[in-house]
């Protein structure tokens, strides 16, 4: 398998931001309550085309029935891997964890939705894309929370733990990563390092929550003409997902040198029972994306 990771830590830039969060604007636009992930604040970070788009109905139609509907059904998807986190994370924070790290962050609004936490957060990603979420909360009239380090990071030279540490991150606390959307475009060495990294910047008791795509002969057969689909559909758009792992060695493949314990390993089918079942306003989950919760051990 080709290596197409050009650094320790990778993120996509501003378009799959943009996506991730017109998909949570959306939710609160279209579809009904109780909202799977609520972000009051996502259509705030969106351009001016999205807003435009968003704002009508007949466009919305046009673009979601026709340009992108072969996307639209891995549309839940980035709702549930956000919510899992979260609630994942609030535990987290309540059992004293005091430190929020998000890789790649792209338009992420947790400061905003959660402003009265003891806990800061820090947003890492591509400086371009650094710069715009400022200019688009100064447009909109956000001011964005003082708990809040702004990163921007150049993936390919800069290290980690350095442009943590340099904006205050204490490795002795315990903390939590976020890393979502990401590993399916990296090689199984690139992912390894990247938890490696976060390995040595963090203490016991650290935690990091991450998705990754199951390998087609872990899909129930029926399901595997779909999933592909959507895999070759994403691969077509310039992205393609080149990693991907067994749910059922997942232990092994993670914990192989002792360091990451395994606390929830969260199935599609866990997720769509426990946020979409019931709901008719709102794609299936696809069978492709598991979630995947690590604590550090001590």
């Amino acid at each position: 398998m080709a290596d197409q990771h050009p650094g320790p830590v990778q993120t996509h830039g501003s378009r799959t931001a943009e996506l991730v969060a017109v998909s949570r604007a959306r939710h609160l636009l279209r579809h009904q309550p109780p909202y799977i992930f609520h972000d009051p604040f996502a259509y705030q970070f969106l351009s001016k085309r999205w807003k435009r788009i968003l704002g009508s109905w007949l466009r919305d139609a046009f673009v979601s029935k026709i340009l992108l509907r072969r996307l639209m059904p891995i549309t839940t998807q980035p709702l549930t891997r956000a919510r899992f986190t979260e609630d994942c994370l609030l535990a987290a924070i309540e059992d004293g964890v005091g430190q929020y790290v998000i890789l790649g962050s792209g338009y992420d609004t947790f400061s905003l939705r959660h402003p009265g936490l003891d806990v800061t957060i820090y947003e890492i990603d591509l400086a371009s894309t650094i710069a715009l979420k400022r200019e688009r909360a100064v447009a909109a009239g956000l001011a964005l929370p003082d708990s809040l380090r702004l990163i921007p990071i150049d993936f390919e030279q800069d290290d980690l733990a350095d442009r943590l540490t340099a904006h205050g991150f204490d490795p002795e606390k315990r903390s939590f990563f976020n890393w979502l959307g990401v590993t399916y475009y990296l090689s199984r060495d690139a992912i390894q390092d990247t938890l490696n990294r976060v390995c040595g910047i963090t203490c016991p008791g650290s935690e990091i929550v991450f998705d990754y795509l199951a390998e087609s002969n872990s899909i129930p057969e029926d399901e595997r003409p779909r999933a592909q689909s959507m895999k070759n559909y994403v691969g077509k758009l310039g992205e393609p997902m080149i990693t991907s792992f067994d749910p059922a060695s997942i232990k092994a493949d993670f914990d192989a040198g002792g360091e990451w314990e395994v606390v929830r390993n969260d199935s599609p089918a866990d997720q769509q029972k426990r946020y979409v079942e019931g709901r008719g306003d709102v794609y299936d989950l696809p069978p492709l994306f598991w979630c995947l919760h690590l604590r550090r051990r001590g």
